[in-house]
């Protein structure tokens, strides 16, 4: 997923956060050029400002929000929007898959993380619902469809 923010640090500069949906590697581009990423402790992006001094940037995790946050300075900079609670209570629903054991809880975590990109992409608002819903039901599906499966084979 790619997030696309500035930086109050940074005004002439635009920023992309390019982060893997299976590993969650995180890759960041100052102006489209990719920022090195240091091995420290908490593993900051050092990013050159104007005058040629490195700025370190933490990127913390925002739960239950997937999309991660830079800490700058001791400040937390958001790289993209909450979603209203609304849309948040319904991407995370597939959480309740949890119950089901690692299997229900495996589904329903890719579900919802898929779920909150669908809602940050630029589709429209119905479709983003309707895609939404669908995987939901759709990760539902295929637990319960797994779950008989599994039974079956060792009942």
């Amino acid at each position: 997923m790619k997030y696309l923010f500035n930086l109050p640090d940074f005004p002439n500069s635009s920023f992309v956060m390019q982060i893997t949906f299976w590993t969650g590697k995180q890759l960041l581009f100052k102006d489209d050029t990719p920022v090195e990423q240091s091995g420290e402790k908490g593993k900051p992006f050092l990013i050159p400002d104007d005058n040629g001094t490195i700025v370190k940037a933490y990127p913390k995790p925002s739960l239950p929000d997937f999309a991660p946050i830079l800490i700058i300075n001791g400040e937390k900079h958001r790289i993209v929007a909450k979603l209203p609670w609304y849309q948040l209570v319904l991407a995370l629903l597939p959480l309740l898959l949890l119950y089901g054991g690692a299997l229900g809880g495996g589904a329903g975590a890719i579900a919802a993380m898929l779920n909150m990109q669908i809602f940050r992409n630029d589709d429209s608002t119905a479709v983003k619902y309707f895609k939404v819903i669908g995987i939901t039901l759709a990760a539902f599906a295929v637990y319960f469809l797994l779950f008989t499966v599994i039974y079956s084979i060792i009942a």
